[in-house]
């Protein structure tokens, strides 16, 4: 089951990452050398005022912005033609859960760049805006609201990270690798929710062998065949979906830096580690119980069990608890014997749970 999921999942993740591929945000980002790269850029932006005020942009302002904006460039990117158009608007942002609207401008821009054909495999460059000195307006009182840009360590607003090959066969490699950084995410969040159904139907099998075999005489109640999947698609789910999420919000404005992917890989990975650390700990706490006329029977983990027996004299109480939470009630029973061992506590999740309860209730009343 285990080589099914990793070869399921790699298809998967292949097949995503591919289409990714394709998308803008990397397609421009891995360029050609001396391939003309033909992009139509949005954005939307505030004049910071102070506090919570906003210059307006009006439509002089606007036309003073139109000439000035532009692109420079740092590496082997070449700026060809560069065709700006800025329009007053009112704009909104979200912040905190929060949705703001101030007065701001709209601007398009339609760029045409390359790189040289003589550039190196893997040179990387950057493009990105270059504002006019506004009279009157503090240089640090343009904020980009919306769009395809990344903002550095110089207060540059970056809108593209190209890196350049000089072979097709290159190219589409780094591409890939490229947008790997979103296909993994999204890949494994289709995956998991696939997966869930295959485990779902193992479930159901296995539990079918297990109430046959529960019939049997010692009656052993085993604990849920999917507890460790269940955890493991549920922790690495999450975990998929956040990165999926930020990696979404790249993909769609078209612009995804190499520090970012990063970010992803990173987010992903630890939850990834988290989910196996999980799946570890129920693995390693899942409870096997054996009832027979001489008494109890437990044991920790999945394979290899090592019992720990109870006569039924041992047992000094046995009571069955609940505790609900947010309209979900959970209940266990929770045996105390007369030595120095830990109370031990049985789940509901145990295979045969409700005849285990009422099996361990007549044998303890006896």
């Amino acid at each position: 089951m285990i080589l099914n999921y990793l070869l399921t999942l790699a298809t998967t993740v292949a097949a995503v990452t591919m289409v990714a591929a394709s998308l803008p945000f990397a397609t421009s980002s891995q360029v050609l050398s001396g391939k003309v790269v033909d992009e139509n850029l949005r954005w939307e932006f505030t004049l910071d005022a102070g506090g919570d005020n906003y210059y307006k942009v009006s439509p002089e302002l606007a036309r003073s912005l139109q000439a000035g904006i532009g692109i420079e460039t740092e590496g082997p990117p070449h700026v060809i033609a560069v065709e700006t158009e800025v329009t007053p608007k009112r704009v909104s942002w979200t912040e905190n859960r929060t949705t703001y609207t101030a007065p701001g401008a709209a601007m398009t821009i339609h760029l045409r760049w390359d790189t040289p054909a003589d550039s190196a495999n893997g040179s990387r460059g950057l493009l990105y805006l270059h504002f006019p000195a506004i009279p009157g307006v503090n240089e640090e009182a343009i904020d980009m609201r919306s769009g395809p840009y990344q903002k550095d360590n110089a207060g540059r607003y970056v809108i593209r990270e190209a890196t350049t090959y000089r072979s097709k066969f290159q190219l589409a490699l780094a591409r890939f690798v490229f947008a790997l950084a979103a296909g993994l995410p999204f890949g494994v969040v289709l995956h998991t929710i696939g997966w869930a159904f295959v485990v779902k139907r193992e479930r159901r099998s296995r539990l079918s062998e297990l109430q046959r075999e529960s019939g049997e005489s010692p009656q052993t109640f085993y604990p849920d065949p999917a507890a460790e999947w269940s955890s493991w698609l549920l922790v690495l789910g999450i975990g998929a979906l956040v990165s999926s999420m930020l990696a979404g919000f790249s993909v769609y404005d078209g612009f995804m830096s190499s520090s970012f992917a990063l970010v992803v890989y990173i987010l992903l990975g630890s939850l990834a580690a988290i989910a196996g650390l999980v799946t570890y700990l129920v693995r390693k706490r899942l409870l096997t119980v054996r009832v027979d006329s001489e008494g109890i029977s437990y044991a920790r983990g999945r394979e290899n069990l090592q019992w720990i027996s109870a006569v039924w004299s041992d047992i000094l109480s046995m009571a069955q608890k609940s505790r609900t939470y947010r309209g979900n009630t959970t209940h266990w029973i929770e045996i105390e014997f007369n030595d120095s061992r830990k109370k031990l506590k049985i789940g509901q999740s145990l295979v045969g749970y409700s005849t285990l309860c009422n099996l361990l209730a007549s044998k303890v009343a006896q």
